[in-house]
């Protein structure tokens, strides 16, 4: 009797790792993916990163991976290039 408990026990176990392989394996991610890190906002506000919009091609990008000249955020080097030169993307 006691042999089945432990076998069952064993092959409960088993099957929970198996299930949680299988469930890594479709969503595509080994490892959890890492939190990003909070801004300098405000304390307590929850805002991980502020938005800004790109005064070329007008896509929102978060502050932190922006290109920043002055007080304008581009989306990247070309974009303020193209500014600087008095394009506008349409």
């Amino acid at each position: 009797m006691f042999r089945l408990f432990l076998l069952a026990l064993v092959i409960y176990f088993l099957l929970r790792l198996v299930r949680r392989v299988v469930a890594s394996l479709a969503s595509g991610a080994s490892s959890p993916r890492p939190r990003p890190k909070p801004s300098t906002g405000p304390a307590g506000s929850g805002v991980i990163d502020e938005m800004k919009r790109c005064p070329t091609c007008g896509t929102y990008n978060p502050t932190r991976l922006a290109y920043r000249k002055k007080d304008l955020y581009f989306c990247n080097d070309r974009c303020h290039e193209d500014f600087n030169d008095g394009k506008k993307a349409s």
